[in-house]
């Protein structure tokens, strides 16, 4: 006789996702991200990075109507996440209104299961037409 194990099966939680590079932006308080797992990013120098740039992603998200069809990419805030590859560590840069605000800065983290160790700071690539404003 055989014995039945189907209601018996132990289901084991492989939830550890895999940390990833990309783009994003705070759009009206919400967050948009474009990511790549680290094992599918392209080499750039001594990084790896998300293939895809901020302007042909903001004309995918407008065609889609996720953000506004009159706003230019540059309007919001917005950053990337790369990885050195020599100091093995990732690099979370970004627009200061981004920055600035932790809880935000710890979703988008989240969001891309990134180490807490992934270092901040800004670029001068990533200022918002808000920060481009203060600086003049």
């Amino acid at each position: 006789m055989k014995k039945s194990h189907e209601g018996g099966k132990r289901k084991i939680s492989t939830r550890t996702t895999e940390p990833r590079v990309g783009i994003f932006w705070l759009v009206d308080g919400k967050t948009l991200i474009d990511s790549t797992s680290l094992s599918e990013a392209e080499p750039y120098g001594d990084h790896l990075t998300h293939p895809r740039g901020h302007p042909e992603v903001w004309e995918q998200y407008q065609r889609a109507g996720a953000v506004p069809a009159d706003m230019e990419y540059e309007e919001s805030p917005r950053g990337r996440v790369n990885y050195n590859t020599k100091t093995r560590q990732f690099m979370f840069l970004a627009d200061r209104c981004i920055l600035r605000d932790k809880d935000i800065v710890r979703r988008i983290m989240s969001e891309m299961g990134l180490p807490q160790k992934t270092t901040t700071d800004t670029d001068s690539h990533y200022r918002c037409s808000v920060c481009l404003a203060r600086s003049d």
